[in-house]
């Protein structure tokens, strides 16, 4: 969901719009709020500054109307804050002084569960998007790129000319391009 879908969503329902954001990034905050407080948190805290991300998002965007940028880099920016507040409160409730960055030194560098959340949504709304395209054109898709076919094979697989597949590899990668820029992605990004 862009900023402008959002704001439009908004001028209809605003519990329609509110309803819609929380579904589409509850993984991403709740990815956020959990890798910043894992390490001190219980599940009910975790939830519970999750919940207040949503809130801060939802009492705070509508009065910022001069903002119309990435509406995700938003969110993501009031969860980190949220939890690092949290982790704050937290530490001092329980009387430990250790910093953030001491409680994670232990964490390898390659455990990104924001990342991770990140590349899971895309990946699903590229597989979401392919299957979209319908027969044949989502198969040829998948077995060239996803299983590195050439289109003489994915030809033979289904009954068709090499030719022929080049032709609709080559219009559905046009179409796919379209659908996932109204997405906000790149077709390198999404293959």
């Amino acid at each position: 969901m862009t900023d402008k879908e959002y704001r439009e969503l908004c001028g209809k329902s605003e519990t329609e719009a509110q309803n819609r954001l929380y579904e589409e990034y509850i993984g991403y905050v709740y990815a956020i709020v959990y890798n910043k407080l894992r390490s001190c948190a219980g599940n009910e805290d975790i939830e519970e500054c999750v919940s207040d991300v949503f809130l801060a998002v939802f009492l705070n965007y509508h009065n910022n109307k001069g903002f119309d940028g990435d509406l995700k880099g938003y969110i993501g920016t009031i969860a980190s804050r949220k939890a690092i507040n949290r982790f704050h409160a937290i530490s001092a409730k329980n009387g430990r002084t250790v910093s953030m960055d001491e409680s994670f030194a232990n964490i390898p560098d390659n455990s990104r569960i924001e990342e991770d959340a990140e590349k899971s949504e895309m990946r699903d709304t590229l597989l979401r998007l392919v299957e979209s395209l319908g027969d044949p054109d989502s198969t040829i898709i998948f077995q060239k790129f996803y299983y590195n076919r050439s289109s003489k094979e994915i030809a033979k697989k289904l009954s068709m000319t090499s030719g022929a597949v080049r032709v609709r590899c080559s219009r559905a990668l046009s179409k796919l391009e379209k659908l996932l820029s109204r997405e906000g992605i790149t077709l390198k990004e999404g293959l």
